[in-house]
């Protein structure tokens, strides 16, 4: 329980403080601004209630609450100007915390400041004649109290303070001809007064302990202020020379922010004298210090109305933050925002004198960017005309004329002269008539006038224009992105809104013979056409596409690349194909029986586009190519089909494999069916020999597979042990290979080999080249993917670097040699792959980066029939 002092000791305490009042403390008046009317002073205010720190409005009562800016930086600390006429504020727009104005209905929004300082401008404070504003500039190594025209001019450092020392919270005097602020010059933080230019700057405080928060009193003579100088925060009062100086508050506590009410007779303040942070009165004097609020939660930041007869304050008695409103005796504490997020720092505008005499003329529906030549400009144009409280004109007459015309002898017609109707005039049937960029409006109301935007006016379609440019470089057989755009545009350069005229797009340049896909001819919408499906499906450098409509001259677009990024590559004894990053396929080489899949039977030394437009998630070649779908569908092309043709069944299938003659894949039930030209078109089940098969390779004749267990089995036939069961004799039945091995995956060749790779990553091969039981090619190094060539072997290490073995004639072993070797060795060039494949007398693969590469002899899909001993680039 708090202590109470005897009543004899309370009055010794007061009768000597009333006997010795000093001229500092005498109550003073300072008359309120004379004829103004209460009723049109508002309430500015920050709120998070949006997901954002931004300045609101709100009527005295907490109606119209009103979003007054809207950008994704925090806007913040709103300064009314002495006319209420403009609103200072703090926003972080523009990447740093700077000065901006604002009329209060939150149009014509200007930068005051511009710098790179990290931290930044704070707390601006409007000169009472309106004309300037000073505000504190946090700098790097020092802050500083600056000043600055309200139009942006003239900006000006008024303190210079040395490394790492203040200068803040700066505050004009009543007759602007001075500012108080407090610094840290002299070591410890006091109080000066200086001239308002800077100049004079005079200490008015000189103790230990902090001393800020200057406040002039309304009619100038005094100041009350903040100090430290007893130890904790107290309020203090002084003459404007410094002297005088007197302790308002007493108590052990903390008491700031004071706030002189506008006639000067009293001053709001916080305090936590009774254990919250709650705001208190008290007379000039300090006399009847008086409690408001008292609720769980701080109160604070004080705002008087400008009749002296209200308070605004943020309370946290809700939990978070919010404004309220109180008669300044603290009855009717009412609260005015009810949203969720913060709203705090409440900021009571000017009371205005009542005026319709208009004084702001605003377009509140301006003219579009574009308007269209003798058509009606639509929507129409509206315009609000305010008087100087931005309060509604209710009556009168708005004229609209040229403001800036750009084409000689433009007319403006319609009607040109609206009445106001409760303050806004519309302007429903105006045309102009001759097309231009940059005209300009001007509205006039008796003496005030505004200015629209700059706008166009929009003849008939002259020309076309790419407005969204093809990229340099675009991915082959993918829609181009971002979107090709395509502007029909008058003769001024002017985009006509609301044209739908059709454009249509083409190859212009076409250096590979390529397919333009997609929707290649739409119709424009508001006079841009935007193609956003078309693709290009060959590789190749020096494209461009062409625009056309009708009556109007075509146009080439910039030149660019087509490319294509690969994702796997298989190859066959003379073709090879790959799935790129999209799935679409590609094969190259000998197109014999179509087994390219590009609608020919022409051969083709680099990559053609497979007829068909699917999109495959696997590609396997053999004596013809097969893909799997996106859907799990199974279709081939070669054996005389010149383009993908469905497997017939109707089934989805998981995996794939294509050898010589035989083709096999596995539903997604785990069965796995073959067809070709053993056993037949249609698919029929494979006899497994009651076998339970994870994935299952066909060679040339003979197949292999990997059961569930990790158990390589081999049939067929094994002149050259490319069973891999110790034996060299054929069998129609599933043999295990020897070794007693588990393997991951095995790769049944065209010719006489095979390899496999175990669940641990070695690599082993047997047949012609390497014996009738699994001999290793590589100990010590660990595989992720082998591949099973004509008389060789190639593989990428967990390191992505490829290696092959065997046989050498042609090049196959990419290592610059024709050499051959029985153990595996990397190829040239020190690339890192992702994949390699090769059932020829050549091996290709993807690189990590999606480039292809093929080396031997064979189809290297580099333009050339030529073989190599070293990878050569895929052109692509």
């Amino acid at each position: 329980m708090r202590r109470l002092l005897p009543l004899c000791l309370l009055l010794a305490m007061a009768v000597p403080q009333a006997c010795h009042r000093d001229e500092v403390t005498a109550p003073r008046t300072s008359a309120a601004a004379g004829g103004a009317d209460p009723s049109t002073a508002r309430i500015a205010f920050v709120s998070t209630r949006d997901g954002n720190r931004e300045i609101y409005v709100m009527a005295s009562d907490g109606s119209a609450q009103t979003r007054l800016t809207n950008v994704p930086e925090w806007d913040y600390e709103p300064s009314w100007s002495p006319d209420g006429n403009r609103i200072a504020f703090v926003s972080q727009r523009g990447r740093c915390d700077c000065l901006y104005v604002m009329a209060p209905d939150g149009s014509a929004v200007t930068t005051l400041t511009r710098h790179d300082s990290w931290w930044g401008d704070r707390r601006p404070s409007w000169s009472p004649d309106g004309q300037t504003i000073v505000f504190t500039r946090f700098l790097a190594d020092n802050v500083d109290v600056y000043r600055i025209a309200a139009d942006g001019s003239a900006e000006t450092a008024l303190t210079h303070t040395d490394f790492h020392r203040t200068a803040r919270d700066p505050q004009w005097s009543p007759d602007g001809s001075r500012i108080a602020f407090s610094t840290s010059r002299d070591d410890d933080t006091e109080i000066y007064v200086m001239n308002a230019d800077g100049s004079a700057p005079a200490r008015l405080t000189n103790v230990p302990g902090i001393d800020e928060q200057p406040r002039w009193s309304p009619d100038g003579s005094r100041i009350a202020f903040v100090s430290h100088r007893d130890g904790t925060a107290q309020i203090y009062l002084m003459n404007t020379d410094g002297s005088a100086q007197t302790r308002l508050t007493s108590d052990a506590a903390e008491d700031g922010s004071p706030r002189w009410s506008p006639d000067g007779s009293r001053i709001a303040f916080t305090s936590t004298r009774d254990g919250d942070v709650e705001i208190y009165v008290m007379n000039a004097d300090g006399a009847s210090q008086t409690r408001l609020t008292n609720a769980a939660g701080a109160d604070e930041e004080a705002s008087w109305s400008p009749d002296g007869r209200q308070i605004a304050f943020t309370s946290h008695r809700d939990g978070g933050p919010q404004i309220y409103v109180m008669n300044a005796d603290g009855s009717g504490q009412t609260r005015l925002t009810n949203t969720p997020g913060d709203n705090t720092d409440p900021s009571w505008s000017p009371a205005y004198r009542s005026s319709s005499a208009p004084a702001h003329v605003d377009f509140t529906a301006p003219p579009p960017a574009t308007a269209i030549a003798n058509a009606v400009i639509s929507p129409p144009v509206r315009v609000r005309v305010t008087d100087a409280s931005w309060q509604s004109v209710p009556g009168g007459v708005v004229r609209l004329e040229f403001g800036t015309t750009p084409a000689p002898g433009a007319t403006l017609s319609g009607t040109t002269q609206a009445k106001l109707v409760d303050g806004f005039a519309t302007f429903a049937d105006l045309r102009i008539d001759q097309p231009g960029r940059g005209y300009t409006l001007v509205a006039t109301a008796g003496p005030a006038s505004g200015t629209s935007g700059a706008f166009a006016v929009a003849g008939p379609p002259a020309q076309l224009v790419f407005t969204i440019q093809p990229p340099q470089t675009v991915e082959g057989a993918v829609a181009i992105a971002p979107a090709v755009r395509v502007a029909l545009q008058d003769a001024f350069g002017t985009t006509v809104p609301g044209t739908t005229q059709a454009v249509s797009l083409t190859l212009g340049t076409n250096p590979s013979g390529a397919t333009l896909s997609g929707t290649t001819t739409v119709g424009a919408v508001d006079g841009v056409a935007t193609f956003d499906n078309i693709s290009i499906d060959r590789p190749g450098s020096g494209y461009s596409l062409a625009a056309a409509a009708s009556g109007l001259t075509s146009l080439a677009s910039t030149p660019f690349v087509v490319h294509l990024t690969f994702s796997t590559v298989d190859g066959a004894r003379t073709h090879t194909c790959a799935l790129t990053i999209s799935g679409a396929a590609y094969c190259w080489g000998n197109n014999v029986d179509g087994r390219l899949g590009d609608g020919t039977t022409i051969d083709r030394a680099t990559p053609a586009p497979v007829t068909g437009g699917l999109r495959y998630r696997t590609i396997a070649t053999g004596g013809e190519t097969c893909g799997l779908s996106t859907s799990g569908a199974a279709y081939c092309w070669g054996r005389g089909r010149t383009s993908p043709q469905a497997i017939s069944g109707g089934l989805a299938f998981t995996a794939l494999t294509v050898g010589d003659s035989r083709d096999c894949a596995r539903t997604t039930a785990g069965t796995w069916y073959c067809w070709g030209e053993v056993p037949g078109p249609s698919p029929v089940p494979l006899d497994v020999g009651g076998l339970t098969f994870r994935m299952v390779s066909a060679g040339g004749e003979h197949m292999c597979g990997v059961t569930t267990t990790g158990a390589a089995y081999c049939l067929g036939v094994n002149d050259a042990g490319q069973l891999g069961d110790g034996t060299q004799t054929t069998t129609g039945s599933w043999v295990p290979v020897a070794g007693g091995l588990t393997f991951a995956s095995v790769g049944a060749g065209l010719w006489k080999n095979t390899c496999a790779l175990t669940t641990d990553g070695a690599w082993y091969c047997w047949g012609s080249d390497w014996g009738v039981t699994p001999h290793a090619l590589a100990s010590g190094t660990t595989f992720t993917v082998v591949s099973t060539g004509y008389t060789h072997a190639c593989g990428v290490a967990t390191s992505q670097t490829a290696y092959c073995a065997g046989e050498n004639e042609s090049g196959q072993l990419g290592d610059g040699t024709t050499t051959g070797r029985a153990s595996a060795a990397p190829i040239a060039g020190g690339r890192s792959f992702a994949v390699v494949a090769g059932r020829g007398l050549y091996t290709c693969g993807v690189t990590t980066n999606g480039a292809a590469y093929c080396w031997g002899s064979g189809p290297l899909g580099d333009g050339t029939t030529s073989r190599s001993s070293t990878p050569v680039p895929v052109a692509q």
